[in-house]
């Protein structure tokens, strides 16, 4: 079975740097990137693995992207869920913190387990560095994954 992968994001209008990042994921996965700000209906059960991600906004993932997350409903309780990957963009160095509480928050609201995260800062977005470091996280991460996702249904 092919694995369905789909990214969910909210990017500000101010820089776009969360929708380049979610654009060059959904493009090395072949898959499609969708803004929380377009208001998708997504029925998650449909997919494998979902990535989703934001900019950093007071130490907190996008409230749009919380609001979604929030909204999220599952046909019953014992569904399979997808697994998720986090990414995200901001002014700090680091947003290793804001990664783990987003996570719970991933999986108090929707009961869903994120795997792995990547997050970079926003000055250094579209450097070829940030874009060698995605790519490879997306590989080692990611594409690993994906496909033990894949394997397991």
């Amino acid at each position: 079975m092919e694995s369905k992968i789909i990214i969910i994001y909210q990017s500000g209008a101010k820089t776009g740097n969360t929708k380049y990042i979610a654009e060059q994921i959904a493009s090395q996965l072949k898959c499609e990137a969708l803004d929380v700000t377009n208001n998708p209906n997504v029925n998650l059960e449909k997919y494998n693995l979902v990535g989703f991600g934001s900019g950093i906004y007071i130490w907190h993932f996008g409230c749009k992207l919380r609001k979604w997350i929030k909204n999220i409903q599952w046909s019953n309780p014992e569904v399979c869920k997808p697994d998720a990957f986090i990414f995200s963009t901001q002014g700090a160095r680091h947003a290793t913190r804001v990664h783990a509480r987003f996570n719970k928050f991933l999986k108090k609201h929707a009961d869903i387990t994120s795997i792995s995260g990547w997050s970079c800062q926003t000055k250094a977005t579209r450097t070829p560095e940030a874009i060698t470091n995605l790519k490879e996280w997306i590989n080692t991460k990611i594409q690993v994954s994906s496909n033990k996702t894949e394997n397991k249904n």
